[in-house]
């Protein structure tokens, strides 16, 4: 009597090893990922300092070129002591500093001023670490006596 062979079935499945190793294909990129989306939120924070810390410089900027003093401009900017979030943002105090009378290229006279400002790195809002310092220049027409508006109070 003949025996009948079956044919041998074969099981479609994967062995422990295989799984073990996409296990850690996937752990590793998992873990990248994690990683990556930290580095990402910590130069996002960074890179809303530097924007708001160049903002308040501009701003500096504009006020002297509509002709205020830097004393003035000073005094119009939003204090760091008043507000947390610029405190936190900016380190040190941006500065104005009118840099005299110059003329570039034959343009007439322009005053010339430099505003400085700096960006805090630091990551603990109870602390300060002063990052690069900017400095903007920016330049004015110098008016005649005559042309210039009588200060106010005057």
């Amino acid at each position: 009597m003949k025996l009948l062979r079956l044919p041998h079935r074969r099981t479609h499945a994967y062995t422990l090893i295989e799984v073990l190793a996409a296990a850690a294909v996937i752990a590793v990129g998992m873990t990248a990922a994690v990683s990556l989306s930290g580095s990402l939120m910590l130069q996002e924070e960074l890179s809303f300092r530097v924007a708001a810390t160049r903002n308040y410089q501009e701003n500096m900027a504009r006020l002297w070129q509509l002709g205020l003093s830097p004393s003035d401009v000073v005094s119009l900017m939003p204090s760091q002591k008043d507000n947390a979030l610029l405190n936190q943002m900016i380190s040190g105090t941006p500065t104005l500093i009118e840099l005299g009378k110059t003329n570039p290229g034959g343009l007439g006279s322009l005053q010339a001023a430099a505003v400085t400002a700096a960006v805090n790195r630091s990551q603990n809002p109870s602390s300060e670490v002063q990052g690069s310092s900017q400095t903007l220049s920016v330049y004015r027409p110098s008016l005649p006596a005559s042309l210039r508006p009588a200060a106010p109070g005057s």
